[in-house]
Formats: structure tokens, sequence, C-alpha cells
């Protein structure tokens, strides 16, 4: 009996030991490359070893092709550099784009208007009339017209278009009509849907507003947040597209501008019915990179925030923050203080190839931009009082259930002051309820608010194109030269300053082909015309890494997981065609992947490296960035 438990225990053991063994067998491994682990060492190693969606071993080639299974995919780096997943801090990916088109408007829910070209109201009431006729909407369907208006429509949307003449097309039918300004920051409505939303939310827009008002003091038409906001999330209004029609375009798009330059997760608010077409692909494992995105619908009226538990989700889309979008707006927008050349914003607005950007010429209706956050702001120059500010109040009330606000718009150097102050305020009363509470975008921000942020121990997710006069390679006008380049040199994505203070800043890239160009900036802080802004604020190659891997992680509150090529954690990698520390800096931009790995699973290769290692694993892309742009509706 005694030897019997002797072999027991020895089987025991082997068994044991067998199976530890067995778990670390790699089905993937990258040697002889150099791999940027962006651990807290920025050590580097020879080889990567991986074992389903985790990352099993970093070191030498010898100690990793060790753990290489009998049918291991091992490929052999020839001296490339690996690095970990770029993780993209703040998009909006709510929109098929350039796809549009080839969907259709029935099922993007997006019902164009050509008013280019129309001089006054009468023309876009009709042509109104015609597509209403020719889609035979049901009555009480709602509406989401969206025209092309060009720079200089201004006067037929804000002074012409009222909620009663929209009536006058639409009797029948609740229907917003998009500004050119971002639909989730104004919007235009009927009487019909005015009266929609006033019997269901009545009593919080006579409290929180905003609305504009006519001569009357009746709503004018004119929403701003957060009764702009409502439109998106009720969804018996039913303005989304079904997750079915809009998913597979969604998935485009992902590859095309993301994961062909190596990113492998994306941040950004999300509303229900996007974030429902994104978990659509997830459950059939057709997402190309990790979502983490900030809840809309916890901002709307009477949302129950434990339906938005942080973190809640899968591993590829989850919850990483509750978002009110936007605390202020863009362009001439801006929540500020400062002082502001307006007609040399809107002449250079003029200038630019995006001539319908109402953005830059609407100075006159925001003398001091959509400042949300303050009570005075009632709404443009014709809004109605509030009673009270949803927005701060809402804070109060993410912090009571220990939650964190991030994912949401906060663009001009006042809008970023007043959320300090609030934040502190809520610091004073409930400590370290703030910590880790974040800000979106960096366009400008006081250096006398930084230390205060870092007090608090806030994030920020900063976009480098924000500091410079114009894109590298775009050209594209920055609206911040109407500050002059005193502030653009201090107040503007300050990166740097923000480090040097211990505030972990992530980085973002709206557009997604901007990328590369955004690593460029951060590092050379130059414009296209080779032009120096905020040389203070140039960060070293190793430092702009990290802040676009592992400070992205820590952003999305997935630190331990992502953001870092180490044992246990997500194998999201990406091998690049150049080396990234000693290739010329003025190049950058130009870098490509060779492949992007998400959780252990090629999603991207390059053609010629495909083609090279024979290599052609099922659901990856092969192709190239520039191929995956020409192929674009609208390209040729």
């Amino acid at each position: 009996m005694q030897k019997r438990h002797v072999w027991i225990t020895i089987i025991s053991v082997i068994v044991s030991v067998s199976l530890g063994l067995a778990q670390q067998t790699a089905d993937t491994v990258l040697y002889n490359g150099k791999v940027l682990t962006v651990d807290s060492n920025f050590s580097t190693a020879e080889a990567v070893a991986v074992r389903g969606n985790r990352i099993v071993a970093v070191g030498t080639d010898d100690e990793v092709l060790r753990l290489a299974g009998p049918n291991a995919l091992k490929i052999d780096l020839k001296g490339k550099m690996v690095i970990p997943g770029f993780i993209n801090t703040h998009v909006h990916l709510e929109s098929v784009g350039a796809y549009a088109r080839e969907l259709g408007a029935r099922k993007t829910r997006r019902f164009p208007l050509n008013v280019r070209g129309m001089k006054g109201k009468d023309e876009v009431l009709q042509q109104i009339r015609d597509v209403i006729e020719a889609f035979q909407f049901e009555p009480g369907e709602w509406i989401f017209f969206a025209p092309n208006w060009t720079a200089s429509q201004a006067e037929i949307i804000f002074d012409q278009l009222t909620a009663k003449e929209l009536d006058k097309a639409a009797p029948n039918n609740p229907i917003v009509v998009r500004t050119g300004m971002t639909q989730q920051n104004i919007n235009l409505v009927n009487g019909v849907a005015i009266e929609k939303l006033w019997a269901k939310y009545g009593l919080f827009l006579e409290t929180y507003g905003r609305y504009w008002i006519d001569e009357s003091g009746q709503p004018s038409g004119i929403l701003e947040p957060p009764a702009s906001r409502i439109l998106w999330e009720d969804q018996e209004f039913g303005l989304g597209p079904k997750q079915e029609d809009v998913a597979p375009y969604y998935r485009k798009i992902l590859i095309e501008n993301y994961s062909s330059l190596g990113v492998t997760t994306l941040s950004g608010a999300l509303n229900t019915s996007t974030v429902q077409a994104y978990q659509w692909l997830d459950e059939r494992d057709e997402m190309p990179l990790r979502y983490a995105y900030g809840a809309m619908a916890a901002f709307h009226p009477g949302a129950d925030l434990s339906d938005y538990p942080l973190g809640g989700g899968t591993d590829t889309v989850f919850i990483s923050s509750m978002s009110a979008r936007a605390t202020d707006g863009g362009g001439v927008r801006m929540c500020i203080s400062l002082p502001r050349n307006n007609d040399a914003l809107v002449a250079g607005a003029l200038q630019a190839e995006n001539s319908s950007d109402m953005n830059r010429v609407a100075a006159q209706w925001f003398p001091r931009g959509q400042c949300d956050l303050d009570i005075e702001y009632s709404g443009g120059t014709r809004g109605a009082g509030l009673k009270g500010n949803y927005f701060v109040e809402w804070y109060h009330r993410l912090a009571e259930v220990g939650s964190r606000p991030a994912n949401a718009h906060v663009s001009g150097e006042r809008s970023v002051s007043m959320m300090i102050s609030a934040w502190e305020r809520i610091e004073e009363s409930r400590p370290g309820a703030v910590k880790g509470w974040a800000f979106d975008h960096c366009n400008l921000v006081n250096p006398q608010d930084l230390p205060r942020a870092a007090k608090l121990e806030l994030m920020f997710s900063c976009s480098p194109r924000n500091a410079v006069a114009s894109d590298v390679t775009r050209g594209a006008r920055s609206p911040l030269v109407a500050f002059g380049p005193e502030i653009l040199h201090t107040y503007a994505a300050p990166f740097k300053s923000m480090i040097d203070l211990g505030i972990n800043v992530s980085m973002e890239v709206e557009g997604g082909p901007g990328w590369w160009e955004g690593m460029e900036i951060v590092i050379t802080r130059k414009d296209k015309d080779g032009v120096v802004w905020g040389a203070d604020e140039r960060l070293d190659r190793q430092t702009a890494l990290r802040v676009a891997t592992q400070n992205g992680a820590n952003y999305i509150l997935k630190g331990d997981q992502l953001g870092s090529i180490e044992t246990g954690k997500f194998a999201d990698l990406v091998i690049l065609d150049r080396d990234f520390m000693t290739m010329p800096e003025e190049e950058i931009s130009e870098m490509r992947p060779l492949l992007t790995m998400m959780g252990g699973k090629i999603v991207f290769l390059r053609t010629d490296f495909s083609n090279e290692h024979n290599l052609k694993p099922i659901g990856a892309e092969i192709s190239t960035f520039e191929e995956l742009q020409a192929r674009r509706p609208g390209s040729e």
C-alpha cells in the first residue's frame, strides 16, 4: 500500500510538471529581432513567445525558441523591430464615412440634402419634402437629414430654418437637421420633434436646457447639450442604424485606418447603437482591434449608472469610462478666455479645402465658445436661461458611485480650468474620488492649471496635431493660429510639461491615417514648413513610444493587461519596417507596419512580408496601407 502511494505521488508530480511545461508551450514565436518591451526599464529583447492570446515569454532567442511547440508558427524577424500595439485614446468612429453611399441612406439612417448653391430656406424645405415623399416615411417616424452645407450658408441654418419653418416641409414627422457642426453638440429640429422631446423630457429640459429661443420665448429649433444628446441615446427615436447593417463597414474602416498602421486599441465615447454594432462584430470574432469606450448612455437623463460598470464587456469591447462626450465645442466654439483673432481664423478657414466646416465661421454665434460647464452659458447668443448645470451634477453622481468620466472632448483652456475647479470641489468632499479622471484633446491648456491636475492625479489624452500650425503631410491649418504664436508655443498639447509633473498623458489622432504623422510631431514639433512649435515640449523617442502604448493602456484602465511586451499581458504586437529608434526623425510619418497582431491573432500583414514568410493566416488582411486607402470609395 505504501509503495502504491509513492508511485501515485511520483506520477502526480510528473503530470503536474508536464502540464506546467505544456502551459508554457508557445504557438507563435517571433525571434532574431529587436523587441522594444516598453516595460518599466524600457528593456530590449530578441524574441517573444505567444500562447493563445497572451505573451508567455520575452527574452533571448535561445530562451524563447525552446518554448516553441511542435506546430508553432516561428517568424524570423531578421533584425526587424517589434513594439507593443498602439493605443489611440480618442476617436469618433460612429459613422461609415466614405461607405455611406455604398450602404445607402435607408440603412445608414442619414438622409442627404444637396444644398450646395442654395440661397434660401425655401429651396431647402422643398428638398426635404422631396426626400420624405421619395422614401415614403411613416407618420411619426424620426428622420435625420445630413446636408452638405457650405460655410457661406450659416445664415440659412441659424436665421431662416426655424422649427416652425421646418414644420412646413415635415408636418407629420419629427426631423433632425445637421447644422454643419458635430451632431452631438448642436442640432436643428422641427416643431414636431420639440413636442415629442418636451412630452418626455420637459422638466429636464426646462431645468438644464440648452435650447435656443425665438422672440416669443419659445424653442426656436436649435438644441445644444445636454438637450441635443437626448436625440442620439433615446432608442425610441430610432435615429441609429441597425448594427448588422453598419458593423461590416466599421470593420473595414478599423483595418484601413488603424490595424494597417499598428493601432491595436481604440478608445472613444460611443452611443448605444454604435456599441451594439461593435458588440455584433465581437460576437462573431471579427473585431480587428479592441475598443475601450466611454458609455454615453450613462449621461442620459435617468440613466442607472450601475448598468455601466468600468471594465464591463469583453476583453475586446469594454467600458473604460462614462462619457459626457464633450464639455465645449471645437474650432471657434472652444470655451476660452484667451483673446482670439476671429477674422484671421475665418479667413484661414475659407481658404482651406474643407469649406463646409461650419465650426470655423460660427464665431458670431458663440463669442465665448460652447461653455457647457458654465451655468451662465445658456446656449449660443439666443439660449434660454438655465436653472441647473447637468454636467456638474452628473460628475458628482459619478463620484458617489465610484465611477470615472473620460473620453470627452475638452478643447478650450477655460473649459479645462472650469473642469479642474469642479473636480477639485468633488475631491474636497470625497478625497481620492477623482483620481484617474481624464481630459481629452489638449487643444489649449493653461500652464498654471497643470500642477492642479497633477495634484488630483488626473489623466490627459492629447492630439499632436494641436501642437503645430499645420499638419506635417496634409498641411491642414490649425484653428489655434488665431491665438497667436506665443499661445501656440505654450498652451497647445504640452506633452513634456505634463510628463514632468507625473501626469499620465496618452496620444490620440482622429482620422487614423495621421497616426505616424502624430508620432513624428510629438518628437519634432515641426509643421509642414519645418517650423518648430513649443520646442520645450518635444519628446524623445522612448518617451513618445511609452505615451502611445503604456500610457494609453493606463488611460483605458488596462495598464496591467496592455501597453507593453511582458509575460502575462495580451499579445498585441507590431512588427515595423524600420528601426523607430534610429531612423531620421523627419521620416517617422512614413513608417509602416509589416504585421499587426491583436491578442495573438494576426489581423494585418503587409503584402511583401506575407510573401517573404509565406504567411497567409485565415482572417488576416494582406495588403498595404496605401492600397487600402486607394480602395475606399471616392479615392480615385
